[in-house]
């Protein structure tokens, strides 16, 4: 440092006005981003962000903070866990024009509060998982993941002056209360170019992050880095308190550049080579550590400076041999040495240290009295930038070489681990604990280590009653862990001046207590515990230890001190591989003995508004739509009832051909099927034509024609087409536009003539584009586009007037809202989606190239096997016709002779039983054994979609989903497992395996008494420019998978892992046993409910009889929607033939219309009065699962979605008659009510107020199946309510009046969405415009 400028006993570092700018924080990091956008800011564990990024998402949060009302100057509560999206927050508050209030991880939630309130802060920002400790606040609290996405609107510049605060660091009062510090943007601006002036730091270092926020020090790390340029290395918060792993990590990650407390250099075992510069600052630097680290290879610096100053006011490049002092001052700040009555004192003599120059802070918040006490007028100033003089409070001289010597506090403030320490807040804590009549605190140095050390004088009647561990116990709830002292002495009296204040002094001078009564501590048994309780008691000295205590909650110890620990243990050499993870593991010194002993032997939103609806309007949509149900119910029953009717009217006469009516009855199935998608087209084609993109009355003339050609679309299979060409040719046919080599799953699509998708789209399975729906009273159309090479993940929606342009990719479970556009070469993910990387082109799969004939081939191929197929799975219901007529002629022809149609369906109902078991039988072990012989030996890999392998695994599939359409009464139930075990899966015992869909079965393994919830997404294969990518997928041992989840394949999940409702797995997190996670993109959840403890007879380990009783309710919810519909297709068929026979054809097909009808009537009634007879009226309530209600209600549920759901309430979706239904169930249903969905179970426990509005896929979700207990509760939703695709509103939640929720939205359990508000994702987060 040259040109250092100083009179006796004032001394001025280099002056450097250039330094003195009209610049905040923001415009440095934009600068740098600009300069280098493509260059590493941070890196967080695996995740890189570059300084473009870095910007980005700064530029996000910013206005996501200005739509919530944050003005220039405002201050802003930080409260994250170590990592980038912290650092991010920060920068992001920054550009909002902001201050950041810095709360260190582990600070009790009251001091917070204090903090908040002292700050008048406008909010905190915190993580999702810490956010619910924080609803006491009286401030808004903002999880960081509802700020970092783009805001939708227009952006608004807003920069911070001057003179506005740039961050408040909070230090602890001597009244108890802490004090604030508030640091100006010209303030901080100058310090980060005056310290790297003389420290050096470069565009090519990498930096070492490892103070808290709460420390200023880190600002150093953080944002010298910014100004140059540099690349962050965020260390894990496990490292940061391991010295040993810290100095290899530093050496693995080539690290350049340390900052940190002369403590913890000190504990590092060996040289780090690559640090070009080591800055200390925090505490005094000893000089035997400057001469163990001074060598050629290392820069090291001293600093000093109180926070008030920001961060370092003065730096010494120490040397070994040489006296360790703070140096100079940076350039622009100046020193000087008063003393008590404020007279400049010359070289040598001691006195108070004050700092002045552009970087000393504003004031103390709220504080005018000690603002001016310790913030004063410098007489010796020589510029208006030194005319405001900081008295430290710190002892210092000046020495003989122009070097000032700081030679500790001038008060009761002392500085802790970096952090400053108010004694008298410690003080104040301790005097309010019911007992304690007086405390002082000190730092002592004992035995070489600096230690808080509490004198304690006890009330005379509490002497005997009050414990150490308490006091501990209790400070820890009320400070942060680096306020908790380290011993505590109980003293008759405390020492004062005669002042009558604490005479510190003798504090640090009186004798501990030398002597602790032999029953007290345990004697070492061997050379472990020898070696172990030695070093403990160098740690903590005089204080008893004992084999239970525990080394964190018992003895004091904290972070640093297990390193201390760890270090001088590693001195034995049996004992050298220990880590300090051993001891925050084993924690307690029995168990910590006992490990060394093996040792020895041998890691804004968007506005709601309320609506009315035009009755008259409802009421002739109503009628229209009455008048068309019987023709869609018609349709439908048509494709099963007519071979039906033809198998049994050319069997009816003596002599009849079976196999020639089996053939009839084949051929008429055919035709049916055929038909049905011919009347999809031209449906769909007619009603269709003309209507354009836009807003239009809810039942008006535009509505009904939409609704009915949905519904047409529904009458067609349109499941065997799923993978296939035929699917192109079919959404064409509908109107769609669909280019060349595009691949598509199973997908939704609400209005195809508005759909475009180009060249080489590839798009998931059970993909819903949405891009038509009803919202405030609107049916709302709109256009998707999805144009070339764009990618659309498995179980994604995409809503109207959206679009992802070329390459772009949608990844799975991923909701994009309407009018969203995903650019090119983007990735996005998540409910809402968000940027998440760019794609690397240059990586994707290359696209094979097709002949023209392959591709017509494939299309043959393709439509022989869809009639192949749907075949196939219609001929197992020939035995059972076969059995219900043997039955019949040679058993029963006596019994239950009909008398009429009713008794009719009731006699051939029972005769339908066993022919239904029978047949479900047959169509399990048919679809198995079809399976082994298409794909006998399916392996993990890359496949072309024009391959043999995709063509077989293709027809496979489609067996396996085609034969779902008999057996969907097996998930949920006890032969699941079997099934899927039979159909090649490895499932474990006591499995529980619900509508799981998307199975590759060859390659999934699930795990013993894991449970897989209704509508999961399980290893469901990639298809992707024309490739088929297969990986396996395990679910480990009592794993739960929750509804609507989505499991990529290649997952593996460890034992006891929970993922949530509407969930998936993290992608770059490393997924622990028995963690949680919820939400999409997924959050780890700390904690979760617990449920009263159960019996695990109940749960987990059912007895024999339970099983079986299990299996034979189960049985019969299998076989029973079978037999009904045989049952009633006899009813049905024998009228038809009668009429047919007696009056003609044209009366025999108005008689299966009626019948037709009446069937889906009596399918809904027979329902309700099983609910009213089995169940009653549904209670909130947790009842294990091998219990009888649960069989009974979740049999109930099953019949209720295989019988009411598909022959009845899927034809009134949409019409003013589904809520009137609905009712009869017990739902609690207001007046205009719309309804795209009758997705409900526990119906009594439903709500909805009036004029709401349910789209497709959406619904209540009454109960969570978590820990095998079936957990029900409310779910209530207000009027004027607006529910998107797949959005679920989970049990004990409360949806408010006049509220949106948008697509693919969780309402979490116990959740209340506030009225007038709108709200997206998973889970919900506030849906701001845009």
């Amino acid at each position: 440092m040259n040109a250092i400028i100083h009179v006796p006993s004032v001394i001025r570092g280099e002056q450097r006005p250039e330094f003195i700018r009209n610049e905040v924080l923001s415009d440095i990091l934009d600068a740098t981003a600009a300069q280098y956008p493509e260059h590493v800011a941070l890196i967080d564990q695996e995740r890189n962000v570059t300084y473009a990024q870095l910007c980005k998402q700064a530029n996000d949060i910013a206005q996501q903070l200005i739509q919530r009302g944050i003005k220039a100057g405002d201050i802003i509560g930080l409260w994250l866990p170590r990592g980038a999206d912290l650092l991010i927050a920060q920068a992001g508050i920054c550009k909002a024009g902001a201050a950041w209030l810095p709360f260190d991880m582990d600070v009790p939630v009251d001091r917070i509060q204090v903090c908040l309130d002292d700050a008048q802060a406008a909010g905190i920002i915190t993580s999702l998982d810490w956010a619910d400790s924080l609803q006491q606040l009286s401030q808004p609290v903002w999880p960081v993941n509802t700020l970092n996405q783009p805001t939708g609107q227009p952006s608004i510049a807003q920069r911070a002056d001057l003179a506005d605060p740039a961050y408040i660091i909070y230090t602890s009062g001597s009244t108890g209360k802490p004090k604030g510090i508030v640091i100006e943007q010209r303030n901080i601006c100058h310090f980060l170019r005056s310290e790297n002036s003389v420290l050096g730091v470069r565009h090519e270092d990498k930096v070492y992050q490892g103070f808290s926020v709460a420390f200023d020090m880190s600002f150093e790390e953080v944002w010298i880095s910014y100004l140059v340029g540099a690349t962050i290395w965020i260390a894990p918060k496990d490292l940061v308190t391991d010295p040993e792993r810290l100095c290899k990590a530093l050496q693995q990650q080539n690290i350049t550049v340390l900052h940190a407390v002369p403590t913890l250099l000190a504990l590092f075992p060996e040289d780090v080579p690559n640090l070009r510069i080591i800055n200390l600052g925090g505490e005094m630097c000893p000089e035997a550590l400057v001469a163990r680290w001074d060598l050629p290879h290392h820069q090291i610096f001293n600093t000093y400076g109180p926070t008030e100053t920001t961060v370092t006011s003065s730096l010494a490049r120490v040397y070994a041999d040489e006296p360790v002092t703070i140096g100079v001052p940076l350039p622009n700040y100046g020193m000087l040495v008063l003393n008590d009555q404020f007279e400049l004192l010359p070289q040598g003599e001691v006195g108070e240290l004050c700092v002045f120059g552009p970087s000393v802070g504003r004031e103390y918040l709220g504080r005018p009295e000690l603002t001016a006490e310790k913030f004063i007028h410098n007489t010796w100033a020589n510029n208006d930038n030194e005319l405001k003089l900081y008295r430290t409070g710190d002892l210092a001289r000046l020495d003989e070489n122009g070097q000032i010597q700081c030679l500790g506090r001038a008060d009761d403030q002392v500085k802790v681990r970096g952090f400053r320490v108010e004694l008298g807040e410690i003080e104040a804590a301790l005097c309010d604990l019911n007992g304690i009549g007086t405390a002082a605190v000190v730092l002592r140095r004992d035995d070489e280590m600096d230690q808080l050390v509490a004198f304690i004088v006890l009330d005379q009647e509490q002497k005997n009653l009050i414990q150490v561990k308490e006091i501990r116990a209790y400070l820890k709830s009320r400070l942060p862990a680096y306020m908790i002292p380290n011993r505590f002495e109980i003293v008759e009296q405390v020492p004062r001046l005669l002042s009558g204040k604490i005479d510190r002094n003798a504090l640090r001078k009186i004798e501990l207590q030398t002597s602790v009564e032999a029953a007290v501590s345990d004697e070492p048994q061997n050379e472990a515990e020898q070696i172990l309780f030695d070093t403990l008691n160098k740690i903590f000295p005089n204080q008893p230890i004992q084999l239970n205590a525990d080394f964190f909650d018992d003895l004091g110890g904290h972070s640093l001190l297990a390193a201390v620990l760890t270090s001088q243990l590693r001195e034995y050499p049996q004992y050298a591989q220990i880590t300090i993870q051993n001891i925050y593991q084993l924690r307690k010194v029995g168990a910590i003995s006992q490990f060394m002993l093996q040792q020895a032997k041998q890691q804004q939103m968007r506005e709601v508004t309320t609506y009315e609806i035009n009755s008259t309007n409802r009421i002739r949509c109503g009628i229209a739509q009455f008048m068309v149900i019987p023709i869609l119910i018609g349709l439908t029953i048509l494709q099963w009832l007519a071979p039906f009717f033809s198998y049994h009217y050319f069997t009816g006469s003596p002599g009849d051909s079976t196999v020639r009516a089996m053939g009839i009855s084949l051929g008429v199935y055919i035709v049916s099927v055929i038909l049905s998608f011919a009347i999809s087209v031209i449906g769909n084609r007619l009603l269709l034509k003309g209507i354009q993109p836009g807003q239009y009355p809810l039942w008006g003339k535009t509505y009904f024609r939409w609704w009915l050609a949905d519904r047409l679309t529904g009458v067609a299979p349109t499941y065997l087409l799923a993978g296939s060409t035929l699917n192109n040719l079919y959404l064409k046919a509908l109107g769609a536009k669909i280019g060349h080599d595009v691949h598509m799953g199973s997908i939704h699509v609400r209005m195809p003539n508005l759909l475009t998708v180009g060249d080489g789209v590839s798009i998931g399975s059970h993909v819903n584009l949405e891009n038509a729906k009803v919202e405030q009273g609107q049916l709302v159309l709109g256009k998707i586009e999805l144009k070339k090479e764009s990618y659309v993940g498995s179980y994604s929606v995409i809503e109207e007037n959206s679009c992802l342009e070329e390459y772009a990719h949608l990844k799975a479970l991923s909701a994009l809202p309407n009018g969203k556009t995903i650019p090119a070469f983007e990735m996005w993910d998540g409910a809402p989606a968000q940027y998440s990387k760019q794609v690397d082109v240059a990586h994707l799969l290359p696209r094979e190239q097709v002949s023209k004939t392959r591709k017509t081939l494939e299309v043959v191929y393709y439509a022989l096997s869809v009639i192949l197929i749907s075949c196939l799975f219609f001929v197992p219901i020939f035995p059972s016709f076969i059995l219900v007529d043997w039955f019949d002629v040679n058993y029963l022809n006596n019994v239950l002779q009909a008398s009429n149609i009713v008794s009719t369906a009731f006699r051939y109902f029972l005769f339908a039983i066993p022919a239904s078991a029978i047949m479900v039988i047959l169509t399990a072990l048919f679809a198995a054994l079809l399976r082994k012989i298409i794909l006998p030996n399916l392996k993990p890999g890359t496949y072309s979609l024009h391959s043999g392998t995709y063509y077989r695994k293709w027809f496979a599939t489609q067996i396996f989903e085609t034969s779902l359409q008999t057996l969907h009464g097996l998930f949920a139930t006890v032969y699941a497992p079997a099934w899927f075990r039979l159909m090649g899966a490895k499932v474990g015992r006591d499995s529980e395996v619900s509508t799981a869909t998307g199975v590759v079965p060859e390659l999934l393994t699930l795990g013993d008494e894991s449970f897989i919830a209704d509508a999961v997404m399980l290893g469901d294969e990639e298809t992707t420019r024309g490739w088929m990518i297969l990986q396996p997928t395990v679910i480990g041992c009592r794993s739960f998978v929750g509804n609507s989840a989505y499991i990529a394949d290649g997952t593996v999940l460890p034992d006891g892992v929970l993922i949530g409702v509407q969930s998936k797995i993290p992608e770059h997190d490393q997924l622990q046993s028995g963690e949680t996670w919820f939400g999409s993109p997924a959050l780890r959840l700390p904690a979760r409910e617990s449920v009263g403890e159960y019996p695990e007879h109940l749960t987990f380990k059912p007895s024999i009889g339970r099983r079986m009783m299990r299996g034979l309710i189960e049985g019969l919810r299998i076989v029973l929607p079978l037999a009904f519909s045989i049952g009633m297709g006899y009813m049905i068929v024998l009228s038809v033939i009668a009429h047919v026979v007696n009056q003609g054809w044209w009366s025999g097909l108005l008689t299966l219309a009626v019948a037709g009808i009446g069937y889906g009537i009596a399918s809904f009634l027979i329902i309700v009065l099983l609910k009213w007879v089995m169940i009653g009226r549904y209670q909130p309530r947790s009842i294990p699962m091998w219990t009888m209600f649960v069989w009974l209600s979740e049999g109930l549920t099953s019949l209720y979605e295989s019988i009411a759901i598909p022959n009845c309430l899927n034809y009134v979706r949409g019409t003013p008659f589904l809520p009137s239904l609905l009712r009869l169930l017990g739902v609690k249903i207001g007046k205009n009510v719309y309804l795209d969905t009758a997705d409900m179970t526990e119906f009594d426990c439903v709500s909805i107020g009036d004029y709401s509005e349910l789209n497709s896929f959406s619904g209540p979700q009454t109960h969570l199946f978590e820990d095998r207990i079936m957990k029900i509760g409310q779910v209530e939703i207000g009027s004027h309510v607006t529910i998107h695709c797949r959005s679920i509103v989970l049990y004990n939640a409360e949806v408010a009046n006049q509220t949106l929720l948008g697509p693919l939205t969780l309402v979490m359990k116990g959740e209340k969405i506030p009225a007038q508000s709108a709200w997206i994702g998973s889970p919900a987060q506030p849906w701001t415009n845009g």
